[in-house]
């Protein structure tokens, strides 16, 4: 309940937060900290963070830099869970419940789901040390103690896959704080499960990235190791280390939460300045291209995020990304076929488009299930969001290998005649812009910055004009040589279109975000004047009718 409040009061500033471009380490590690804190996940705040490094839009620098404050604010979280505020609770649910009900809605409402979900987890926690207290008089459970208070390495791991299967390293921290405040384990084997949860908390955006690009899988794969190598660092002094800390706190789950945030504070203090070194490790330990059957094929969507809808949502977002992959390489194939009149590159470039279907398909049927589920109205909105750019990304490819793969195929029927120069440079006028948008839409989609969106509209305008130019140039051409082959000039004109279609799918991204912050109508306003102004100018230059 907090998460869906957070999300859907502060969706878009705190995506925002992380796609902006941060360049200082400090304040990416201060918003990685920030950003998780309000969304209590740091595998949610992982997997926002790997999709933009995947983009570009962040650095694999900055993203580890944000992955490390991420760890931070979790830890911070368990501090403050581990004060005894149970009797906070009944005041926070009746107020959470009170605002929830009567409010007309917007933040408030979300304010009061927040409140009524603060209140129910102190309660909770209550209720977890509670139902912790038989297990010290379970022989069962006792053993299970022993064994892994004689053997650490098996509790790191135990916590680890504890961590890993709930997908929450806060969740297993609170549930060792339980355990150890009702003595049921010693102060070594509650640090040794600790640092089992560190890790295990990095699993998950680790796995659920090894289909993406090495720039998305760069900044999980550094802050795995980078959990690995400081329990290992821990590790042998784990004994000297509680020893100490039972001298200066005598509470058993402060020591664990105090534990915690120190170990975590202390990876950022070693590793923050060697992030550089990480980067490099992880370029080295990732291989630069992956077989293109391999990288391509649709991968099976876990639909066990979805007790976790943002976690869902990057998922769905991060395979129509390497759907966008797939489409962006149909274009460029297609258009050194188009050059190179490479009709066998045609056709290969018309069969890919079977691969995008199959993504579409599958995350199609991945959205419609989540949809299902219990969303706020900003997650449905971002999930209709979503499959709205994969609709257009499968409209692309059928326009690739369907209109334009075609139009290479005729031009076997026009061999005598070639494309004039001008021609030559109009297209590829067209062609470069619509790539550079193509880029741009995927930044757009992952981020929803408005900023990214309003350029984004502008390159359409700047285009349309292009395109006008174009085809004005071509049937000035037309007019002046009565012998130019119709059918080649036919499929000059079918590919301008094509390409004009295809831009008008990728910058459709824009208009929900600009018209969400309420730009959207000027923006239109102001590029319909400019665009009827160009008219009137080049209309003078318009060839005749009967041209």
């Amino acid at each position: 309940m907090v998460r869906i409040g957070v999300s859907e009061a502060w969706g878009s500033e705190i995506r925002g937060a992380l796609g902006a471009s941060l360049q200082n380490r400090f304040k990416a590690f201060a918003s990685g900290l920030g950003v998780t804190m309000l969304l209590q996940s740091s595998s949610a705040t992982a997997l926002l963070t790997s999709s933009f490094s995947g983009q570009g839009i962040l650095t694999t620098a900055t993203a580890l830099a944000i992955l490390l404050g991420a760890d931070v604010g979790t830890a911070l979280v368990a501090q403050i869970l581990t004060f005894d505020l149970s009797a906070l609770s009944p005041f926070l649910i009746a107020l959470g419940v009170a605002v929830f009900t009567y409010s007309p809605g917007g933040r408030a409402r979300d304010c009061g789901r927040i409140t009524l979900g603060i209140g129910m987890m102190l309660l909770a926690l209550k209720l977890i040390v509670a139902a912790s207290l038989p297990m010290r008089e379970s022989l069962i459970v006792q053993q299970i103690f022993v064994a892994l208070g004689e053997d650490l390495v098996l509790a790191i791991v135990f916590a680890a896959i504890i961590a890993w299967a709930s997908h929450s390293s806060l969740a297993t921290v609170l549930l060792v704080i339980s355990l150890a405040s009702t003595n049921a384990i010693e102060t070594t084997v509650a640090f040794a499960l600790v640092l089992g949860a560190n890790i295990g908390s990095a699993i998950p955006p680790f796995i659920s990235t090894l289909g993406a690009s090495r720039s998305a899988r760069q900044p999980p794969l550094g802050n795995l190791l980078f959990r690995i190598a400081g329990v290992l660092i821990a590790l042998p002094f784990l004994d000297l280390i509680a020893s100490q800390f039972s001298l200066v706190e005598t509470d058993s789950a402060r020591r664990i939460a105090h534990f915690h945030m120190l170990f975590n504070i202390a990876l950022v203090v070693v590793f923050l300045p060697l992030i550089d070194r990480m980067v490099a490790l992880t370029e080295r330990l990732l291989p630069a291209g992956e077989p293109v059957s391999d990288a391509m094929e649709p991968r099976e969507l876990d639909r066990g995020a979805f007790e976790n809808p943002l976690v869902a949502l990057v998922n769905a977002e991060r395979e129509v990304l390497r759907m966008g992959d797939v489409v962006e390489r149909m274009l460029r194939n297609a258009f050194i076929a188009l050059k190179k009149d490479d009709y066998q590159l045609a056709q290969r470039t018309r069969e890919m488009d079977r691969l995008v279907n199959e993504f579409y398909d599958g995350v199609k049927r991945y959205l419609t299930a989540l949809a299902r589920e219990t969303l706020g109205e900003k997650e449905s909105k971002r999930c209709t969001e979503i499959l709205g750019f994969a609709t257009n990304l499968e409209h692309i490819g059928d326009i690739i290998s369907g209109d334009l793969t075609h139009n290479i195929m005729r031009k076997k029927l026009v061999t005598r005649s070639k494309m004039s120069l001008q021609d030559r440079e109009d297209l590829n006028s067209l062609y470069q812009p619509v790539i550079k948008t193509f880029q741009l839409s995927l930044s757009v989609f992952t981020s929803g910055d408005v900023a990214m969106a309003r350029q984004l509209l502008a390159r359409k305008y700047k285009f349309i004009k292009r395109e006008r130019k174009a085809v004005m140039n071509h049937l000035q051409k037309i007019r002046d040589d009565a012998a130019y082959d119709s059918r080649l000039s036919a499929m000059q004109l079918d590919v301008v279109r094509d390409l004009k279609r295809i831009n008008s799918h990728l910058t459709a991204v824009a208009y929900p975000i600009l018209e969400q912050a309420g730009q959207l109508r000027d923006r239109l306003r102001r590029n319909k004047h400019e665009n009827s102004k160009g008219s009137r100018v080049g209309s003078s230059t318009r060839p005749s009718p009967s041209t």
